[in-house]
């Protein structure tokens, strides 16, 4: 009994182990992401873009609204009117008619032709009353004001479009550098991590010649000191490593927590760009230009809102209404006690303003002052987006030749490095000047790196200088 209590309880344990394996795999899981794919996944996240995605939709809903009022309104009313107190009159003639107060339909009592012959009658007017109306109405001129309200709806849902794209851009940016980065500090702590172990054959090499009498103690001591500030070298490294995949992962908006690998490397992309050609395009398709020029539209379509505000409008009203002064409820539905009294009319509206206090004509002022101010803006904006395409223009061209300068330094560093190995094995050079050559190389590599982080940076900002994907050739795409 006891050996089945033990073997429960290992079994109890082991699936628990098992089970805590299992979660722990599934939240370890590590995402391997391309740049393709980082962008989708920012896409998705970024509260940027569901922001102006949310105002796309909303401008579509104006437009269905401004569309609305282009098409005739109907509407059904309905009432019920109980008279508290009501007064039986007696006439002996046609005076008095036959409508009771408050428009009520009266009842007729006593001889049927009293009213007609002059014998007397009596007129009941009713406490309960029904009526049911139908109204249709239909705009049939405005002097443009639903037209243009309607055109003003849709441009500024195009501008709400170009908003979108605008934040896009600065998304594919971000994530750009932001993945870039990443690779960067990887690419860094690799570089090291080669510093590290040449430094350390270095210690042994020095280690060897001082076994043989052919060093001192005191370049062992050197080397080993180059060791160490080495080794604190790749520790911040690492660190700055891991800082720059949080500032990668909060950019596409995943958790902090999440394990991630990225898939591609820094790579140089020939380009060969021109600086006119790069400010035409950028003037042809930048977003927030087109959005400020449909802004203008805009502006122009509320001056002519403005100017119809003194015009005059013509609509068409159709009236059909039902009244029953049924006793109860039950008997509005009874055709044998009770019928349905109908009428209707057909009115045409025409409303002609004569003097508004001069208020359209301040309107009018207003929006074209309003027009000014966005053609002002886009002035500023034009001249906002040359002096950005130069900048990033000039940021690459300075990328493109620091780039080409630091891979011949590599190139010089590295062959620099394998002879002085070389004469130090053989006693040639002494420890001092085989550091001076490493740490040369080290920081040759370190700037290469960093200067083909810099040239594809360089592009990804002109591409977003000028809202376009560059080939090899310049053709925006």
């Amino acid at each position: 009994m006891v050996v089945k209590i033990i073997n429960y309880n290992w079994l109890s344990t082991s699936l628990l182990v098992f089970l805590l394996v299992i979660v722990g795999s599934v939240n370890s899981q590590q995402i391997t992401l391309t740049l393709e794919e980082s962008i989708d996944t920012a896409m998705k996240n970024s509260l940027i873009v569901r922001t102006a995605e949310e105002k796309v939709k909303s401008a579509e809903q104006k437009v269905n609204e401004a569309r609305s009022a282009m098409m005739p309104s109907a509407s059904i009313t309905g009432s019920y009117t109980y008279l508290g107190k009501t007064d039986t009159s007696s006439f002996s003639s046609l005076l008095g008619g036959g409508m009771g107060s408050f428009g009520a339909p009266a009842k007729i009592e006593g001889n049927g032709f009293g009213a007609m012959t002059g014998l007397p009658f009596t007129i009941k007017i009713p406490k309960d009353n029904y009526n049911v109306g139908l109204a249709v109405k239909q705009p049939l001129f405005t002097w443009g004001k639903i037209f243009n309200a309607y055109k003003q709806s849709k441009l500024a849902l195009e501008a709400e479009k170009q908003g979108l794209e605008s934040a896009k851009q600065q998304v594919i940016f971000d994530t750009t550098k932001a993945f870039y980065g990443v690779l960067l500090a990887d690419q860094l702590v690799k570089v090291t991590e080669m510093a590290v172990e040449q430094v350390q054959a270095h210690v042994k090499v020095a280690q060897d010649l001082v076994n043989a009498g052919m060093a001192t103690d005191f370049d062992l001591l050197r080397a080993k000191v180059q060791l160490a500030n080495i080794r604190s070298q790749l520790i911040k490294m690492q660190n700055m490593s891991k800082l720059a995949k949080d500032g990668f992962k909060n950019t596409i908006g995943l958790s902090l927590d999440a394990d991630i690998n990225l898939k591609g490397e820094i790579t140089y992309r020939p380009l060969e760009v021109d600086l006119d050609s790069l400010i035409k395009t950028a003037m042809d398709r930048r977003p927030e230009l087109k959005q400020l020029e449909i802004q203008e539209q805009i502006g122009e379509k509320i001056v002519s809102l403005a100017k119809a505000g003194n015009k005059p409008n013509l609509a068409f009203v159709y009236n059909y209404t039902y009244k029953s002064n049924a006793d109860t409820i039950k008997d509005v539905f009874s055709q044998d006690k009770y019928k349905w009294n109908n009428s209707w009319n057909l009115t045409f509206a025409l409303s002609l303003p004569i003097f508004d206090g001069f208020a359209t004509r301040s309107r009018v002022n207003q929006a074209k002052s309003a027009v000014n101010q966005i053609k002002i803006g886009k002035e500023q904006l034009i001249n906002g987006i040359i002096l950005d395409v130069r900048s990033s223009f000039m940021s690459f061209q300075e990328a493109k030749e620091l780039l080409k300068v630091q891979d011949e330094t590599v190139q010089q560093a590295e062959e620099s490095l394998r002879i002085a190995n070389l004469r130090y094995k053989n006693g040639m050079i002494t420890g001092v000047e085989l550091m001076d050559a490493e740490l040369a190389f080290t920081q040759a590599q370190t700037n290469y790196s960093n200067a083909l982080n810099d040239y594809v940076i360089a592009i990804a900002k002109l591409e977003k200088a000028t809202a376009s994907k560059l080939d090899q050739r310049f053709g925006g795409k």
